[in-house]
């Protein structure tokens, strides 16, 4: 029951969570031209994803029958669970994620800034440094949506005298859709760790660029709200 509990719970909640490491640490767009600059970025090494899907077995000491029944069902979903995590470390290989969010990353904020792309640092007036300092692939059971989760911190620097100008601290997590994995509606509207087990590994990394490019539309509109706040106040 708890396992359902938590399905019914997630369930009703929606696909995409926000949360704010913290507010903009720096701040200092005012002084600065930005409109017409030359914009490169850059992204330090990301480190390799995380992929956890916790196993848990319900024992009911009070219910023997019952807890015999969920025992055996929490065992068998423990296995799926395990064979997913398999098959989506393997999948993860094969999709650049931290690639897709930087270039998505890359071309919104050049476009927030009215600036023109640059394809090197020496060749800009700014550049934006990504850095992806957590990432990966998570599901709190076997029963439970599977998230993606990414913290990025972003900041803009004038290239020359290297004076940072502005930095966000951001956290993204964002759940699996049956869409993305080509599923119908007859899995509800949560994907799970118990559903993914049976797809082959290209079906999985075809979810997991979707949900990097969904990833990167989140952590895309978070910095052009955060730069036009910084730019225009509000």
């Amino acid at each position: 029951m708890k396992t359902l509990a938590r399905i019914a719970a997630a369930a009703g909640v929606a696909a995409l969570f926000l949360v704010l490491a913290s507010c903009a640490t720096i701040n200092r767009l005012d002084p600065y031209e930005l409109q017409g600059a030359r914009l490169a970025a850059q992204m330090r090494t990301p480190p390799e994803p995380r992929v956890h899907v916790a196993y848990d077995v319900t024992i009911t000491s009070r219910n023997p029958v019952f807890s015999t029944l969920s025992v055996l069902t929490n065992l068998a979903k423990a296995s799926q669970a395990e064979k997913a995590d398999r098959a989506m470390r393997e999948a993860l290989d094969t999709v650049d994620v931290p690639g897709i969010v930087f270039r998505d990353s890359f071309a919104a904020c050049a476009d927030a800034l009215g600036a023109s792309q640059a394809d090197t640092r020496d060749a800009s007036d700014f550049y934006l440094d990504i850095d992806i300092r957590d990432w990966g692939i998570r599901a709190d059971s076997p029963g439970s949506a599977v998230v993606l989760q990414m913290s990025v911190t972003a900041t803009l620097v004038r290239t020359l005298g290297r004076e940072t100008v502005w930095q966000r601290k951001l956290t993204v997590s964002q759940s699996a859709s049956p869409a993305m994995f080509g599923l119908g509606q007859i899995v509800g509207n949560m994907v799970t760790a118990t559903i993914l087990y049976e797809m082959s590994v290209e079906d999985l990394a075809a979810g997991f660029t979707e949900m990097a490019h969904e990833t990167s539309r989140s952590v895309v509109r978070l910095l052009q709200r955060d730069l036009d706040k910084a730019r225009y106040g509000g």
